[in-house]
């Protein structure tokens, strides 16, 4: 596509209209970068505004996993012990969300590891969200796998939780290749029965695992049809002992594009910075200027160590964003 017809696409988009499969794949060929990235902010602009979402994640449930994903130091598949990886005492939780919180955080999710819970874990969440929300007025979310639909009730009857995460990683087509134990029809059946449940669903995936560009749009269609409204994007780190470690970072148009993609298939959804943000430092700004507009900061994660805080508020308020 050339620049007016990035334009003329971005304008039928701002005036209601869903861009197809094969205008994403032609957008993603265009030599017009500058703007097509132009454009996605232009987007961002129009139907999110400046207001800018950080959120944190702590894990809850960890352990060795016994699922095989590829990219995970914590798969069956892992020939490292990442054991150093705890798992935080609720007091020492609770004192980190009030700080969090008090620096604008607006969210905080509690994760698990393990790809679903049993009632007796699902129990040990619910004690966790329900002191949280005692001590401190944040936003609550949960990625606590593939719970069951009343399992899913049962964490909306009982807490303050109001937004449910489980990523489906990338496309239908090339999730075999990321993992086998675990079925993405599952994932797709958890973020809808989450949406039954009462909860506004958070989904994404991770780009630089081998997949092509047509992979990600196919990912980004994916979540526009289940009504995902926030998105999360992860940077594959390549972590020594999985058997993705050998894989490069993607180069930074390539990382941009699929940024601006993004929003262009998800105008009004929150699209994120999530895991592996350290390694796309140099072009962050370039990123907030194309379609970003939340992130996972300060966060305490198995899969990206903890972000600097104090300096991502002064970048996002630098770049125009309201916290």
């Amino acid at each position: 596509m050339n620049f007016k017809e990035i334009k003329t696409l971005k304008d039928k988009i701002m005036c209601g209209y869903q861009i197809t499969r094969a205008e994403a794949l032609e957008l993603s060929k265009s030599g017009h970068i500058e703007a097509l990235y132009y454009s996605a902010n232009q987007l961002r602009a129009k139907f999110c505004g400046f207001r800018f979402e950080m959120c944190s994640m702590f894990n809850i449930v960890n352990g060795v996993c016994e699922e095989d994903c590829h990219w995970c130091p914590l798969s069956k598949l892992a020939t490292i012990d990442y054991a150093a990886y705890q798992t935080f005492e609720l007091d020492k939780v609770i004192e980190r969300v009030s700080e969090l919180h008090g620096k604008g955080v607006k969210r905080i999710e509690l994760s698990a590891v393990h790809s679903s819970l049993t009632d007796e874990q699902l129990d040990e969440a619910i004690n966790y969200y329900n002191a949280i929300s005692a001590k401190c007025d944040i936003g609550l979310c949960a990625s606590l796998g593939t719970l069951t639909l009343p399992q899913l009730q049962r964490l909306k009857a009982k807490t303050k939780v109001t937004r449910y995460h489980c990523n489906i990683e990338t496309s239908e087509r090339y999730y075999p290749k990321v993992c086998t134990t675990n079925d993405i029809h599952e994932k797709y059946r958890t973020l809808q029965d989450a949406a039954k449940a009462g909860f506004e669903i958070c989904s994404g995936g991770i780009i630089g695992m081998g997949e092509t560009m047509e992979d990600r749009i196919d990912l980004a269609l994916k979540l526009r049809e289940l009504g995902v409204n926030s998105i999360s994007l992860n940077i594959l780190f390549a972590f020594n002992g999985t058997p993705f470690e050998t894989h490069q970072i993607l180069g930074s148009q390539e990382i941009l594009t699929t940024f601006a993609l993004f929003r262009f298939i998800n105008p009004r959804a929150q699209i994120r910075f999530a895991r592996g943000r350290s390694q796309i430092k140099i072009i962050e700004k370039e990123a907030l200027q194309a379609g970003i507009n939340a992130s996972a900061v300060g966060e305490i994660l198995v899969a990206a160590k903890s972000t600097d805080i104090d300096n991502d508020i002064q970048v996002f308020k630098s770049e125009g964003f309201i916290l």
